[in-house]
């Protein structure tokens, strides 16, 4: 299994912009690109979800779904990073209709054209219960923690090899779920922690619309000591299709970075998807703009506004990057470039690694 080696690289899991941003902080739309300061910027967050905590978290939550007597939508982790690296239109589609069916899924009333949302609810003889993990799967047992209107799981170490637990089993924290659900929506709260640091604190909310539903994820994620602000947004309709708004700040290193990802349809063969995705900060403002088919498709890239450069897929394999008019670029420019494309199918990948905790739990039967 590869999945721990992903998850080191998983924040090339954020993803960028709907518009050629204005600037962070002080960084004006006006300072000049610098293609090795980019890419360190996308490391830094990168390194947020590089931490021991967060690569044990993404290991066992799929299995806090199933110990609360639902199927996990993500079934593992390892199926949660297929999409690291969108390289061509094909990936970008099959995970947007994963993530379309995901979404669905906890709304039910999708599928079947009812559109009420029912409401959460941790099942009474689970509330305040802390699971461990005990042969194989998570259990309820008599350890104290727990909130009393939520669950726990102590999270183990993993081996970086095999991604496996730790033998001996070697607690590194754990993962606390509490039902934070509304009259006109379903929501938990994801909290984990380790010593005396939150890793990750963050809410994944359900609403049901007139033509379809829409799931959330907000909160932020840190190694400790640079933290990312995340903030997704998933809405599927039966008319249209599937919008992915993804955004995140990472306010130490003063980027911002956002998403726009549309698929029109919800057939993996004829849909198409249009991506408008960016990043500001003091090293510039990059913007790629395009969509991609079945066959492929075309980026058009913007640094501080204007053309630099063309980002094209053929279907398959690394995207093909040439500079305005045909010029030819630095190494560190096309890196900075493919890291930035690259972030779109982590967008994917980010909501499945977030609500696999409480998919089942959010959507209970209308």
């Amino acid at each position: 299994m590869r999945v721990l080696q992903c998850t080191k690289r998983s924040v090339a899991l954020l993803a960028t912009v709907c518009f050629v941003v204005a600037g962070c902080g002080d960084s004006g739309p006006e300072v000049p690109f610098n293609a090795s300061g980019t890419s360190a910027d996308i490391a830094a967050l990168n390194g947020t979800f590089d931490t021991p905590v967060f690569a044990s978290f993404s290991i066992f939550s799929p299995q806090f779904d199933a110990a609360m007597g639902g199927a996990p939508l993500v079934s593992t982790a390892a199926r949660a990073f297929t999409f690291r690296r969108a390289t061509s239109g094909g990936e970008l589609r099959a995970a947007a209709l994963r993530n379309a069916r995901a979404v669905a899924a906890m709304i039910p009333s999708v599928a079947q054209g009812n559109y009420s949302v029912s409401s959460a609810a941790i099942p009474a003889e689970l509330s305040g219960k802390t699971f461990e993990y005990l042969s194989g799967s998570y259990v309820a047992t008599d350890r104290a923690g727990a909130p009393s209107n939520g669950v726990r799981f102590i999270i183990y170490a993993v081996n970086p090899i095999t991604s496996l637990p730790n033998e001996p089993l070697d607690e590194v924290g754990y993962a606390q779920l509490t039902d934070e659900s509304g009259t006109t929506n379903q929501a938990a709260r994801v909290v984990v922690v380790s010593g005396e640091t939150t890793y990750l604190d963050y809410t994944v909310a359900a609403t049901a619309t007139a033509s379809g539903g829409r799931v959330s994820v907000t909160g932020f994620v840190t190694d400790g000591d640079i933290r990312a602000n995340v903030n997704l947004r998933s809405t599927v309709s039966q008319a249209v299709g599937l919008t992915l708004l993804y955004t995140v700040d990472v306010p130490k290193r003063d980027i911002s970075i956002d998403l726009s990802l549309t698929m029109t349809g919800l057939d993996q063969g004829t849909g198409t998807i249009d991506i408008d995705l960016g990043m500001a900060g003091p090293n510039g403002s990059v913007a790629m703009a395009g969509q991609f088919s079945e066959t492929g498709g075309t980026l058009t890239v913007r640094v501080n506004g204007k053309v630099f450069a063309t980002l094209v897929s053929t279907g398959a394999g690394e995207p093909v990057i040439t500079g305005a008019g045909g010029e030819p670029l630095s190494d560190e420019d096309v890196q900075a470039l493919r890291n930035l494309f690259e972030m779109t199918g982590s967008a994917f990948t980010s909501f499945d690694l977030m609500i696999a905790p409480v998919g089942s739990f959010l959507s209970t039967p209308a």
